[in-house]
């Protein structure tokens, strides 16, 4: 099997680096020439907790490729996605496979390019970065939810069960909208935190700060609900706790069960992409939150104004702060 990872990133790297050592025919693409170039001169470094390896991989850039692949896995960040697409599809084999690595919901992108039971999305729980170029991090295994859209296990889901089970622990699931739903308000949590250069904990110390977060769940989850989403819990909370139709007491204790277990060097999202004003997924995570809203008739103005607030930080027309949370809270007053 000829398997290409578009995107070499924190999320491609660390799982095409697991697949490479175990002998899979990878080739690795991307679009960052120092990447590239650190990894054809020193191979690709991967810090996993049961062992780093350095392995010399295949990696192109995309005018380069050539040849026809099996498999294609998307592991860029989802406002690259329908560039990552279009750049592979060609090159898919007769039957090849699509998977996506990625956050936020981008299953129905991919059954745009090939039919549903080509088309496979993943959920990751893997907290990795890009150290260096050349050099990946992961401080725990991670785990995988893989599935199609319509629920059913087919021979092609099988296929890349088989493939990823070795190297990372990953379960089939007839839920994957819901469970990448699940996801999504994990990543939209950790742009909600990523408005100032501080850890959760310091953020949410402020008892309007705890109830702007839980306002903030609640329009997550109920335009998740309303789009059918069935949600799973995870270890650190379970979304539905913070539905709309719950107690407002109910998800403010949640919220602090779950602040109480906190560091205060924690971090969360994109912190050191807005420092270095690179664009982030707030378009695909926030933005899907709100598109949906607005299809659905459930109001989003916390989504809107994070997102808006963002777009500033990403622009440069303002600073990370925690002023921007008074802002936030007046803005939706």
């Amino acid at each position: 099997m000829r398997i290409a990872v578009v995107g070499a990133g924190p999320i491609g790297g660390n799982i095409g680096g697991r697949l490479a050592r175990q002998d899979k025919d990878i080739t690795f693409i991307d679009v960052d020439p120092a990447h590239v170039q650190a990894i054809r001169k020193n191979g690709l470094q991967v810090d996993v907790p049961d062992g780093n390896f350095n392995i010399p991989v295949r990696i192109l850039f995309p005018d380069e490729i050539e040849g026809k692949f099996d498999l294609a896995f998307i592991a860029v960040r989802t406002n690259y996605t329908g560039n990552a697409v279009n750049s592979i599809v060609p090159y898919l084999a007769e039957n090849g496979l699509l998977v996506s690595l990625q956050n936020g919901i981008n299953l129905p992108l991919l059954e745009q390019a090939v039919e549903p039971d080509r088309a496979i999305g993943a959920a990751l729980r893997l907290r990795s970065v890009r150290l260096a170029p050349g050099h990946i991090r992961t401080s725990w295994r991670g785990h995988l939810h893989i599935g199609h859209t319509h629920g059913r296990t087919t021979p092609q889901l099988e296929t890349v069960h088989s493939l990823l089970s070795p190297v990372i622990p990953t379960e089939i699931t007839n839920n994957i909208l819901g469970v990448l739903w699940s996801k999504l308000t994990y990543t939209c949590f950790g742009l909600f935190g990523s408005l100032a250069d501080d850890s959760l904990k310091n953020i949410c110390e402020n008892e309007a700060n705890k109830r702007l977060c839980v306002e903030f769940f609640a329009e997550v989850v109920g335009v998740g609900r309303a789009a059918g989403a069935r949600f799973i819990p995870f270890q650190e909370y379970d979304p539905v706790t913070f539905h709309p139709d719950e107690p407002h007491a109910a998800r403010l204790a949640a919220l602090k069960k779950m602040w109480d277990g906190w560091k205060n060097d924690d971090r969360r999202g994109p912190i050191r992409q807005l420092k270095q004003r690179v664009k982030t997924e707030v378009d695909q995570t926030f933005g899907h939150v709100i598109q949906e809203g607005e299809r659905l008739n459930v109001a989003t103005p916390i989504c809107r104004s994070i997102a808006g607030i963002i777009h500033e930080i990403e622009d440069g027309k303002r600073p990370l702060q925690l002023q921007n949370y008074d802002e936030l809270a007046k803005g939706i007053a």
